[in-house]
């Protein structure tokens, strides 16, 4: 299903509205190694499989049914969770993923081919308008579990980067989940454990879309979210309500009602490389770390594994990237 952003308030066109919220592409930034997994093919037949990003779910689907296959077998994995899988030997015929740092990691699993998709923007969305950021630290906040998706860490890290530029210190709201920041001379640290616990101020869920519905059933107040996602949702954009150093602030409507999203300006929307080494440390139960991995800018990108899956990506190539909410 194709689900486009509508600009309702200023009239707006699409493109428009990309060219306000989505960075200019560049190269994709190179990423961390991690053990090295032979993938084999899936066998033929069904309909595609898949391990696509919750943000990705709607283009993947989309260029599925354009190649004449049958998209019921993609299914909505954060990035991280379904690279192990892969690693693992569970391979799918497509994989999908929001962040590009994770490129060397998928390369080591051999795909048959990588399509990189483009370039989009980070979002905060919330049910009720924000007076500034310090309001979010009496929100709660919804957290995709960093483990399994890369927008979890992406939040630690925007956490970070507010802290830094003086607007409002959220860190201690995911140090009580048990998330571990430790600031470097050139920047921070953060160490996530394999399991993380709710509090009172943050809930946490397996991915993104996990993350939207607790927004959709009231369970947090806010959320960090990327635009491919709003649109996939069916965010509908509405008044600009303003603008400050951080973000542009816009009314919106969503399918449960009226929410606020506030578009973020550099270095806290990752339309580039962010001006410190921001590291994300992943341990195991023991304490163990088993992955480490430097946070760039946004770029998304997907992998074919099977005949199916190179169809997949032929026809992704051919789509209008940008009423998905990408730039290229």
């Amino acid at each position: 299903m194709k689900t486009r952003l509508i600009i309702t308030a200023a009239v707006l066109i699409i493109a428009a509205t990309a060219a306000l919220l989505l960075p200019r592409p560049e190269s994709p930034l190179p990423g961390p190694t991690s053990p090295t997994a032979t993938a084999q093919p899936p066998t033929a037949g069904g309909a595609v499989s898949g391990f696509v990003a919750p943000t990705l779910i709607a283009i993947a689907k989309a260029a599925a049914s354009k190649a004449g296959l049958d998209p019921g077998g993609i299914r909505s994995v954060g990035s991280v969770e379904g690279l192990r899988l892969i690693q693992q030997g569970n391979v799918p015929d497509v994989y999908a993923s929001v962040d590009i740092e994770l490129l060397p990691d998928i390369k080591k699993t051999n795909p048959r081919q990588v399509f990189v998709i483009g370039r989009f923007n980070l979002t905060i969305t919330c049910l009720k308008p924000l007076r500034d950021v310090a309001d979010l630290l009496s929100r709660r906040q919804a957290l995709a579990d960093p483990y399994k998706a890369p927008i979890g860490y992406r939040t630690l890290a925007a956490a970070w980067l507010l802290k830094k530029q003086g607007a409002a210190d959220l860190t201690p709201l995911y140090e009580e989940v048990g998330v571990k920041y430790a600031e470097t001379p050139r920047g921070v640290n953060i160490t996530t454990p394999i399991a993380l616990k709710n509090t009172p101020r943050v809930v946490v869920a397996p991915n993104l879309d996990g993350a939207w519905a607790q927004l959709e059933t009231g369970g947090a107040d806010c959320a960090f979210a990327y635009t491919p996602f709003l649109i996939n949702k069916g965010v509908e954009i509405g008044e600009r309500l303003g603008e400050t150093a951080l973000w542009v602030a816009y009314r919106a409507r969503a399918s449960f009602g009226e929410v606020y999203v506030y578009s973020l300006k550099p270095p806290l929307s990752f339309a580039e490389d962010p001006p410190y080494e921001i590291y994300v440390i992943f341990v195991d139960a023991a304490g163990k770390v088993v992955k480490t991995l430097r946070v760039g800018r946004f770029e998304a990108f997907a992998a074919s594994y099977s005949e199916k899956g190179d169809r997949v990506l032929e026809a992704m190539k051919s789509l209008d990237l940008a009423s998905f909410g990408f730039t290229k």
